[in-house]
């Protein structure tokens, strides 16, 4: 296993960790170096399709609309019902038994596509141009929001769907889904890449005979600032409207699980500047890379942010990336951004495929890979939470995040293991302080099923491996003792802010249940 972390981690093998990176997650270049330093953030018609199923709502995309020559102003955009056919990617029987609703509407405009205005560098001052006249598309959003408008707390999250998986994954939903539903968030998830739109047809041929996007993804970036310009617009309608004086008006942060992620990177270099769409990023499980503007064009690998970035920046890693990324620890945390690394995460563990397998595909599902080891279990999605609740923080009252510890390495540069195999430094949970197991990276395999999502759900779901029985009785002679630790481990992230105080019982409570004298070791 420490010759596995060697050989990804370290810059010698740059060839093979990009490699790797690909082939085991699948996504886009894990194995890249770190975004670098980011600085001081930069302090129409309206509509309710939601309550008429027949409303079209047309409106100019004004965030779209900056007075920046190599950027024109975007076209209109509009709303429209779906009339027969079942949603993808919806999550309906889940929230069936919640004070949530999700509602999918057809997003249609015309939208621009873009090329490099210049050579880019890796100072993230990234211009752009028009390739050429606005074509038309058509895709969709999914929205999810509280049924009671007076719970709707006035802050949208607006997710870039990520298609790794061959249908639109709501990645950031999975990990934040239950502080975004505590604390009265809207969700917005916007299918903008041409990928997104021939899934969707695939799926459901009949719901989106009319979706359509320019093959060469070219229209992404604008049809993801198009539909920030109308849920900006729309939103208010959703709760704040009741709200009158008590609330600061709609804030939008755009999230990028993964892929969608390297997305946002590439967003925020070239594209938020102009359009000042956002009022924040969170950018999860993350590689730093840009992703192109056209399929025809390259990813671009070790990218800073730009200097300032115009909005704050959240940065959330588990050890997945960072190993393959070997110099992701030198992100800096500056006045604009955070990053944060859980050490013992993995990029796909056992809830997140949970999650991803109970998504309605128009029908359709995946079966939970059947691996040779146990699953990686370590619920780093607590961390997740707290990032999330640390952003709205830093964008609503100017409070930033608390600063994060980096993982540990060699003088080589690779991820540092302590004495039972898990990875030290970083933003630790405390069942890495006080174990149980040694979490694994990239050492799990299918037992059966060697089709793709076997292959990649066993590599990106990492492993739990648990210690041998002797050693953990020899740590914890009595079950009170290992509890004592847990609670010390748990307090102690609690005070410093990394963990938020429903998290913090969640986590005691799992804590009581674990008897160590008896053999019951199971997260």
């Amino acid at each position: 296993m420490r010759l596995i972390r060697a050989l990804l981690s370290h810059p010698a093998w740059g060839t093979q960790a990009r490699a790797c990176g690909a082939l085991l997650l699948g996504l886009t270049g894990l194995m890249s170096t770190g975004c670098a330093q980011a600085g001081t953030p930069a302090t129409g018609a309206t509509t309710n399709p939601a309550t008429n199923a027949t409303t079209t709502a047309a409106i100019t995309a004004a965030a779209a609309t900056a007075t920046v020559p190599a950027v024109p102003p975007a076209a209109q955009a509009s709303l429209l019902a779906f009339t027969q056919g079942q949603a993808s990617s919806s999550r309906q029987s889940q929230l069936a038994a919640t004070d949530y609703s999700e509602q999918e509407w057809r997003l249609r405009g015309q939208a621009q596509s873009y090329v490099a205005d210049g050579e880019w560098q890796d100072d993230g001052l990234w211009r752009v141009k028009a390739s050429h006249p606005p074509q038309p598309y058509e895709t969709r959003i999914l929205v999810r929001k509280p049924k009671d408008p007076a719970r709707f707390n006035g802050i949208v999250l607006v997710e870039w769907m990520n298609t790794a998986l061959s249908f639109d994954l709501d990645g950031g939903w999975m990990l934040n889904r239950d502080e975004i539903m505590r604390q009265g968030y809207a969700w917005v998830g916007v299918s903008a890449e041409a990928l997104s739109v021939s899934f969707l047809k695939g799926l459901n041929p009949t719901r989106y005979a009319q979706a359509k996007a320019e093959a060469d993804n070219g229209q992404a970036f604008d049809i993801y600032t198009q539909a920030a310009g109308l849920i900006r617009q729309l939103a208010p309608q959703w709760g704040l409207a009741s709200q009158a004086g008590k609330a600061p008006g709609v804030r939008l942060l755009a999230l990028g699980y993964s892929q969608s992620g390297s997305y946002l990177i590439t967003y925020l270099n070239a594209f938020q500047p102009r359009t000042h769409a956002f009022d924040g990023f969170y950018l999860m499980s993350t590689a730093a890379v840009g992703m192109p503007l056209t399929t025809s064009g390259s990813r671009y690998f070790s990218p800073q942010y730009r200097a300032t970035p115009e909005a704050p920046v959240m940065q959330v890693s588990t050890e997945m990336e960072v190993m393959v990324g070997w110099q992701l620890s030198r992100t800096p945390d500056t006045n604009a951004l955070r990053h944060w690394e859980i050490p013992g995460a993995s990029h796909l563990d056992k809830y997140m495929q949970q999650e991803a397998l109970a998504v309605d595909l128009s029908g359709k599902a995946l079966e939970m890979p059947h691996c040779r080891k146990p699953t990686n279990t370590l619920p780093a999605r607590l961390f997740n939470r707290t990032a999330l609740r640390a952003l709205r923080t830093w964008v609503t009252e100017g409070k930033a995040p608390p600063i994060a510890p980096r993982m540990q390495r060699t003088r080589l540069g690779f991820v540092q293991d302590d004495e039972y195999g898990n990875a030290m430094g970083g933003l630790r949970l405390p069942d890495l302080d006080v174990p149980l197991a040694q979490h694994g990276m990239y050492s799990n395999f299918p037992s059966s099923q060697w089709g793709a999502w076997s292959f990649y759900a066993c590599m990106a779901g990492g492993s739990r491996n648990p210690l041998p029985l002797e050693v953990v009785r020899k740590l914890y002679p009595t079950d009170q003792a290992y509890y004592d630790a847990y609670k010390k481990a748990a307090d102690k992230l609690l005070s410093q802010g990394f963990l938020l105080p429903e998290d913090h019982a969640q986590l005691l409570a799992y804590a009581r249940t674990i008897k160590p004298n008896d053999g019951s070791l199971a997260h």
